[in-house]
């Protein structure tokens, strides 16, 4: 038995703005969190999923491996993901590939050279 603990909107909150310009707004009265006002991630009133926007083929094999922890949210660009169904790791790498699907690319860019060079130092 497992005693995780619970990713709540909280946590999702935390990972989302923890990217580089990232920011909460507001769409439909739901909070999302954007980067150069580029919606990335919304938080659905259920307080049990969240909503990333990826790129169609990484949503089609999202469905593919597990149909229970994630769905098609909109025609293929969104994909809604059950926060008990995955693990907080797997979380944090969709959100930050949200991110990367709407950031500026130099802005992208920046962020990979900036996350290689951490890891160099730390492992130096």
């Amino acid at each position: 038995m497992s005693t995780r603990r619970p990713i709540t909107p909280a946590v999702v909150r935390r990972l989302a703005l923890a990217l580089p310009e990232a920011f909460e707004s507001s769409h439909f009265s739901r909070p999302d969190f954007r980067v150069r006002n580029k919606i990335f991630a919304t938080l659905p009133p259920d307080g049990q999923t969240v909503v990333l926007r990826l790129a169609p083929a990484n949503v089609d094999t999202l469905i593919s491996a597990d149909p229970v922890a994630f769905w098609n949210e909109w025609r293929g660009r969104w994909v809604g993901v059950r926060l008990d169904r995955i693990a907080l790791p797997l979380l944090r790498d969709l959100i930050a590939d949200a991110w990367r699907t709407v950031a500026p690319k130099r802005l992208g860019a920046a962020r990979r050279r900036a996350g290689s060079e951490a890891r160099r130092l730390t492992s130096a």
